[in-house]
């Protein structure tokens, strides 16, 4: 007898092995595709999604300012050089290559503790440098920036320098000097 009739076991049919389809393959590759693509905005924008400027609605008008200036800096001056309590002794707007010091003077009006005064200076209009500085004592009438000169033969780049002056990241006031 056969061993299958003598154990009432019923034979079941092996049925051949379908190759996957290509349909389920096109499949697999797409969503890996994804998987791929969005992993990669993931890590590229560490979890979060922004947009540019030009993604954002337009509800706003470009002629007003993005946020009201405090109103601590009250005026700028440029100098050649400073008195004792750091008050400009000397204004001008015009300096030689060879000045060894060009100031900044900011007039403030009671700046907190904390405080965080700023410029961005552009050189024919080109960006040159920024600068920070943290107010750390009450009650200041005026701080100042200072641009020298590293050694006695340099000398400074000829053209029109615009300095813009910020609280807090808050724009605030603009001057101009020229170095001839």
């Amino acid at each position: 007898m056969d061993e299958a009739k003598q154990n009432n076991v019923q034979p079941q049919p092996v049925m051949p092995q379908e190759a996957p389809s290509k349909t389920l393959w096109y499949l697999l590759g797409a969503l890996a595709v994804v998987l791929i693509i969005a992993g990669a905005v993931f890590w590229k924008g560490q979890g979060s999604i922004s947009q540019t400027p030009s993604q954002q609605s337009k509800t706003a008008t470009s002629t007003l300012p993005r946020s009201k200036a405090p109103g601590i800096v009250t005026g700028l001056s440029t100098a050649v050089a400073l008195d004792a309590k750091g008050n400009p002794i000397t204004t001008a707007t015009t300096f030689a290559v060879t000045d060894k010091n060009i100031y900044l003077v900011v007039a403030v009006n009671k700046p907190v503790v904390g405080t965080k005064i700023e410029y961005i200076r552009y050189l024919n209009g080109k960006y040159l440098d920024n600068g920070t500085l943290k107010i750390t004592k009450p009650n200041l009438t005026h701080v100042s920036f200072v641009w020298s000169l590293k050694t006695i033969t340099a000398k400074r780049p000829v053209g029109v320098y615009s300095v813009k002056v910020y609280t807090n990241g808050i724009f605030e006031k603009e001057t101009s000097y020229s170095v001839r």
